[in-house]
């Protein structure tokens, strides 16, 4: 059975925006990474065991913040919006817009995201001294959002 044009044209759109995510969430994810490498290279000797988790912690985000000018749009679906300092952890949010979210999952970002951070040996060494990583997104004129967390446990797997 052959499908008409207009739906032909739907799915090829909403692949392309499910695309769109991907590449914006390796975008993002790469622009992290690199803010991290230049924020633990800069700062690698005062970085040290003596340095409480809060500490590390606020000092990572101020250095985020000094280096990005917030929000910023990465790509045509994902905005980078704030990274802020938690308990425990480097929060960094994002918004997503004009886009079809039906296949993504906290599982999905999970998964997608944890190989390369397990992978980044500063990312690694932040999570061993208790820097927790966490990915906020929400979806823009929803109330839909996903949130996902990595701690030292999960890069011993």
């Amino acid at each position: 059975m052959e499908q008409s044009p207009n739906k032909s044209k739907h799915i090829i759109g909403v692949i392309g925006k499910i695309v769109g995510v991907v590449v914006g969430f390796i975008v993002a994810f790469a622009i992290t990474r690199y803010l991290v490498y230049v924020i633990f290279t800069i700062n690698n000797d005062a970085q040290n065991d003596t340095y409480s988790t809060a500490e590390l912690i606020n000092e990572n985000v101020k250095q985020i913040k000094a280096g990005i000018t917030f929000p910023n749009k990465l790509d045509a679906a994902t905005t980078w919006v704030d990274t802020t300092a938690e308990p425990n952890a480097i929060r960094y949010h994002y918004v997503l817009s004009d886009i079809d979210t039906s296949s993504l999952s906290n599982d999905y970002l999970k998964n997608y995201l944890g190989s390369s951070i397990c992978q980044n040996k500063i990312q690694k060494k932040l999570l061993e001294q208790g820097v927790n990583m966490e990915y906020s997104y929400l979806v823009e004129n929803t109330t839909q959002s996903y949130f996902v967390f990595f701690t030292k446990a999960d890069c011993l797997q």
